[in-house]
C-alpha cells in the first residue's frame, strides 16, 4: 500500500504510538527496543497493544487541525462565516482536485483511513495466524480491527465513491502495487456486512474501557449500512436490539448527554482524550470556532456561562435556528446542545442606555445581551450580531477549560444511541410500521421537553435529526444517502441576511452548477499514486 503512505515512515510511526499506550507506562524503565513489529503482530500481548494503537491513529481526526470539522461545517446547518472552516461551508475550497481545501483537508481523510486500514489488516492477519493466543481474546482482537476497517471504508466510501479496497496488510514484497481500478459497490458492501457480522458475534455489549469498539457500536453501524443498502427491515433489526438490550439508554436530559466526559449510557462510540496525558492529548479549537465574540460587547467578558472563549468562525444558521424555535419547550438550544442568548456579566462596562430610558429597564448583569439587530438595514450592525451574538455550540465545550482558554479537551461523540433512536424510526417507518417509528422519533422529542409528534415522513425524520444531531459529523451522509444532499444544501445553506461576498460566488447559487459535490474529489497526490487508469470522481 505503498500508494496511501510511506511504508516505513508508517510503521515507525504506528510503532511509536502504540509504545505510548499509557501514562503509566512511561513512569516506568523499559527497555523500548523490544517492542518490534515482530513482537506487535505476532503475539497476544503485541496485537492487545497494536489495537489499541487503532484508536490513536481514529483519534488523530480530533486535533487542533481544522480537518477535523469538515463535514460539520459542509451541511445544510451551518453558516461560515469566517476562517478556514468556512471557505467549505462556503464551497470555495474542496470544489475542484487542484484547490487548497482537497490538497489540504480531504487528503487527511483518505490517508488516515487506509492507515487505519492498512493496521487494522495487519492485526487482523496477525491474530489469525498466531495459534498460541486464547480463542475469546484472538476474537475480541480481530471483531475490534474488523469493526475499525469496516468504519474506515464505510466513510471512504461515502465521502469519495471511488475507493479501492483490499484486505491484505502492507509488506514490502506488495508495497509498491497499485490498484488499478476502483472495488464495486458490491464487493464494498460485502466485506462491510461481513466484518461487522464478526464484530456483532464477537464483541461484548459493554466494556469497562469507555469508547471502545462494542456490540452495541458495531450494530449501529450494521444498522447505518442497511440504510444506505435500504435493507429497512435489517436497519430495524439492528436499531431495535440495540434500544431493546439494555445495556445503554437515553439520558433522561439533554444537559447531560455532552457534560463531562460525554454520557456512557448513551454514548456507543467516542473517541477520548485527556489533558496532560502523554500519547491521550489531543486539543482541539473546535468549540472556540463555534462560539461568537460576545466578549467584544460593552459589558461582557468571557465566561463559562457564555461558553467560554470563542472566535464565531461558524455558527448555526437560521434554518436549523427555526427548527429548534418550533417548539418553545424544546431545550436543546437553552445551554445544552446550543447557546442562543449571551449575558451581560461585566458590571464596570455595561452599556448606558439612551437618555430618558427608565430606570428598571436599563441593562443588569445577568440581562440577555440585546444589543444588536440580526434584520437591521445597517450592514455594520447585522455584522456585529453574528460576530458576537448569534447562536453557537456547545457540543465540543471543555468544562474544565478557563474561559479564556481557546484549547479545548474533550471527548468526542461518534455514534451515540440518539441516533439509533432516530435510524430506528426512519427504518420502520420505510417498513410502513408507524407506530414504532413515532414511538421512537418522540422518545427523542419528549427528553427534550418537546411535544410528541402524530405523523412522521422523511422530512420529519431529517427535522428531527438537525435538532438532535447537528455538528456530530452525520448530517452530509444522512443528506447524501437520501439523495436530498444538493436540494437541502441549496435552500438552507448560509443565511440569507448574512449574505456576506463571497470570493467564489453565493455558495446556494454555485451547488445549482456543480452536481458532482455529491463525490469528494480523490486529492490529486493520491490519484496520482495510484494505477495510471484509476477513475478520478465524475466532474473532477
Amino acid at each position: 500500500m505503498k500508494n496511501i503512505f510511506n511504508y516505513k515512515k508508517s510503521i515507525w510511526l504506528v510503532c511509536t504510538l502504540f509504545i505510548f499506550v499509557s501514562c503509566e507506562d512511561f513512569l516506568e524503565d523499559e527497555l523500548l527496543s523490544d517492542t518490534s513489529i515482530d513482537f506487535l503482530y505476532n503475539t497476544s500481548d503485541g496485537l492487545e497493544t497494536a489495537v489499541v494503537g487503532l484508536y490513536t491513529l481514529n483519534r488523530d481526526f480530533q486535533t487542533t487541525s481544522f480537518s477535523t470539522e469538515i463535514l460539520q461545517n459542509k451541511s445544510d446547518l451551518v453558516l461560515g462565516r469566517a476562517g478556514a472552516e468556512s471557505l467549505y461551508s462556503r464551497l470555495a475550497w474542496g470544489v475542484s482536485v487542484g484547490d487548497f481545501g482537497t490538497r489540504g483537508g480531504y487528503v487527511k481523510y483518505w490517508t488516515q483511513y487506509y492507515k487505519i486500514i492498512d493496521r487494522a489488516n495487519a492485526i487482523i492477519q496477525g491474530a489469525e495466524n498466531l495459534a498460541d493466543i486464547d480463542e475469546a481474546k484472538k476474537n475480541q482482537i480481530i471483531g475490534e480491527a474488523r469493526a475499525f476497517r469496516a468504519h474506515s471504508y464505510f466513510s471512504l466510501y461515502r465521502l469519495f465513491n471511488n475507493i479501492f479496497i483490499t484486505t491484505e496488510p502492507t509488506t514490502p514484497e506488495n508495497a509498491f502495487d497499485k490498484p488499478a481500478d476502483k472495488s464495486s459497490e458490491a464487493e464494498i458492501f460485502a466485506l462491510l456486512k461481513s466484518d461487522l457480522e464478526f464484530a456483532i458475534t464477537n464483541l461484548e455489549w459493554t466494556t469497562e474501557e469507555y469508547g471502545r469498539w462494542t456490540q452495541a457500536s458495531a450494530r449501529h453501524l450494521r444498522a447505518k449500512v442497511a440504510m444506505w443498502e435500504k435493507d429497512w427491515p435489517e436497519g430495524a433489526a439492528q436499531a431495535d436490539a440495540i434500544i431493546n438490550n439494555g445495556s445503554y439508554s437515553l439520558e433522561p436530559n439533554t444537559k447531560d448527554v455532552f457534560a463531562g466526559a460525554l454520557s456512557k449510557n448513551e454514548v456507543l462510540f467516542a473517541t477520548q482524550t485527556k489533558r496532560e496525558t502523554l500519547g491521550g492529548e489531543r486539543s482541539t479549537f473546535t468549540s472556540w470556532k463555534a462560539i461568537p465574540q460576545y466578549h467584544l460587547t460593552p459589558g461582557a467578558v468571557k465566561s463559562d456561562q457564555n461558553g467560554g472563549s470563542g472566535a464565531g468562525f461558524v455558527m448555526l444558521n437560521n434554518y436549523l435556528r427555526n427548527l429548534l424555535k418550533e417548539d418553545p419547550n424544546d431545550d436543546r438550544d437553552d445551554g445544552t446542545y446550543y447557546i442562543s442568548y449571551y449575558f451581560f456579566n461585566d458590571p464596570e462596562n455595561l452599556p448606558q442606555d439612551d437618555p430618558g430610558t427608565p430606570e428598571d429597564e436599563s441593562r443588569q448583569v445577568g440581562d440577555t445581551i440585546d444589543t444588536y439587530d440580526q434584520f437591521s438595514t445597517d450592514a455594520s450592525e447585522v455584522r456585529n450580531y453574528y460576530v458576537r451574538i448569534n447562536p453557537g455550540f456547545l457540543k465540543y465545550r471543555d468544562e474544565e477549560a478557563d474561559p479564556t482558554d481557546r484549547t479545548h479537551f474533550k471527548n468526542v461523540s461518534i455514534y451515540r444511541l440518539a441516533e439509533t433512536y432516530l435510524i430506528g424510526a426512519e427504518a420502520h417507518m420505510m417498513n410502513g410500521n408507524t407506530g414504532t417509528a413515532l414511538e421512537y422519533i418522540n422518545a427523542i422529542r419528549n427528553r427534550a421537553n418537546a411535544a410528541s409528534i402524530d405523523v412522521i415522513d422523511q422530512e420529519a425524520i431529517l427535522d428531527e435529526r438537525a435538532r438532535e444531531l447537528a455538528y456530530e459529523g452525520q448530517r452530509w451522509y444522512t443528506l447524501k444517502r437520501m439523495g436530498v444532499l444538493l436540494e437541502y444544501l441549496e435552500d438552507h445553506m448560509g443565511n440569507d441576511d448574512y449574505n456576506q461576498t463571497y470570493g467564489s460566488g453565493d455558495p446556494r447559487v454555485l451547488i445549482q452548477s456543480m452536481p458532482f459535490l455529491v463525490n469528494w474529489p480523490i486529492p490529486e497526490a493520491q490519484l496520482e499514486l495510484l494505477g495510471p487508469n484509476y477513475p478520478q470522481n465524475d466532474g473532477y
